[in-house]
């Protein structure tokens, strides 16, 4: 039964799944308040995005997502008529505050550069961004990650993140209301019940053996996250836990800026156990210097196969630490590494691998990510491998998977790709993404256009792989019967 079942459910969903896509939402029917403005917005859009590329896209939303609101409201209106149950839901409220309807245009582009493609993604918002998009930043800054990074490291991500921006003007507004909103509960009676919870319980310790609160927190939650990597492909080390696998010998830190001061809570909360550390009856122990306040592994408490493992990886010395000097909280494989951030020598900026990647990309913004030649080509060999490991050669029954897993792996990270850098920066009337890659928007769409084809090929090899199961399945008779 369960085969048959199966059977018909590939033979349905391939037809159903590849007309699916020339259905759509029809918007309601909007029209410009003024059509000049419509000629001022294309204007101030193409301004910052490449022309006569590759890939060339403009699309006005001024109105729509209003438009949609307004239908969701008549919709639950009808609905309420029906079922009394359904919720109090100020939808429109709700819009403002997300802060989607600040976005009135996007545009996009792809032309070809040296090594690939300069991409840009651009979202216009003339009245300012707010709500979530205001949750990842609104004010360019230098990258103060190419400043601390090493000369060659090979990944780095930066990102600022506003959280009690978000949970002050997002969350506490949606559950009760507030400016954004003209002083409406989007979620009604509810919300508010559930607003008035949320403000007591920052008002608490967020544990008995902890002396600040939830609002503590919160405070310092306007902050910035940087995670950088280095990898040391001069020596390989097996990944533990995976038959076999191997990767460079790497470090790593996570930095949070101003939240040091949770490394020396830390301490207070695991006191009783790292007390026990001198005596040997526990994993960590307490780090205390001039710089550096926190908690770092205790190799003496670990079996003889731990310590040959994290002494193989680099990561002995491993800690959670507050930076006095910076405020800074650093989780890092090493203290080793972590200091070398913040000593004399020569930074990733400098390198020219790091310079040719993130050519003519700017220098300040609210995010950057930047992967090396050689991450890339370690991750795609790391992954090559697992393949293999999972579906060997020698298993025929494993071949479609092999196949199929290959494909997409040259799909998505191709042999030969070249390093990766992108910045989001803050503009005057919006949000600009701009990327060096291997590949262009271009891509991305017509990967997304060729789903119908995907999903049938995916459709047949089921149908086959049934076949190959149960023969019987596929006679006429059995099917009648």
């Amino acid at each position: 039964m369960t085969d048959l079942a199966a059977y018909f459910s590939s033979l349905l969903l391939g037809p159903v799944m590849t007309i699916l896509p020339f259905f759509g939402i029809n918007f309601p029917n909007t029209a410009s308040v003024d059509p000049e403005t419509d000629v001022i917005r294309y204007q101030t859009v193409a301004k910052q995005i490449d022309q006569g590329g590759v890939l060339y896209g403009y699309v006005s939303v001024d109105g729509d997502l209003t438009a949609l609101i307004q239908y969701l409201d008549s919709f639950l209106s009808g609905m309420k008529e029906y079922d009394k149950s359904v919720p109090e839901f100020d939808s429109k409220s709700l819009l403002k505050i997300s802060g989607l309807d600040s976005i009135s245009a996007l545009g996009l582009s792809s032309v070809r550069v040296e090594d690939g493609f300069r991409n840009k993604v651009y979202l216009h918002t003339p009245e300012g961004r707010r709500g979530f998009l205001a949750l990842f930043g609104n004010e360019s800054q230098p990258f103060e990650s190419l400043e601390l990074a090493p000369l060659g490291a090979d990944l780095v991500f930066q990102q600022d993140i506003k959280l009690k921006t978000f949970y002050d003007n997002v969350v506490m507004q949606t559950l009760g209301g507030g400016p954004l909103s003209g002083n409406i509960p989007p979620l009604g009676q509810q919300g508010l019940g559930v607003k008035m919870i949320a403000e007591g319980f920052m008002k608490q310790p967020l544990h008995p053996e902890l002396t600040f609160t939830a609002e503590k927190l919160m405070a310092d939650l306007d902050t910035q996250i940087t995670v950088i990597v280095d990898l040391d492909t001069s020596e390989r080390v097996d990944i533990p836990n995976t038959n076999g696998l191997e990767m460079p010998k790497s470090n790593g830190v996570m930095i949070l800026n101003g939240l040091g001061w949770l490394a020396e809570e830390l301490i207070k909360r695991l006191g009783p156990e790292l007390a026990e550390a001198g005596r040997g009856n526990s994993e960590f122990k307490v780090l205390k210097e001039d710089n550096w306040i926190g908690i770092q592994l205790e190799r003496k408490t670990l079996s003889k196969g731990e310590r040959k493992e994290l002494r193989e990886l680099g990561w002995d010395t491993a800690m959670i630490a507050h930076h006095r000097p910076s405020g800074k909280l650093i989780a890092s494989t090493s203290k080793q590494f972590a200091e070398r951030l913040f000593a004399a020598n020569k930074k990733l900026g400098l390198d020219p691998v790091f310079q040719k990647t993130m050519k003519d990309l700017p220098k300040k913004g609210t995010a950057l990510s930047y992967v090396s030649p050689v991450f890339m080509s370690e991750l795609r060999e790391v992954i090559h491998k697992s393949i293999d490991l999972e579906n060997p050669v020698d298993k025929e029954n494993k071949r479609d998977d092999r196949f199929a897993a290959y494909s997409m792996l040259d799909l998505f990270l191709p042999e030969g790709a070249q390093g990766e850098g992108i910045v989001t920066t803050a503009t005057e009337e919006g949000l600009l993404t701009i990327s060096n890659a291997k590949y262009s928007h271009k891509s991305k769409i017509l990967l997304s256009a060729t789903a119908p084809l995907i999903i049938g090929a995916s459709t047949f090899t089921a149908l086959n792989t049934v076949n190959q199961m149960r023969p019987d399945l596929m006679t006429p008779t059995h099917i009648h019967e």
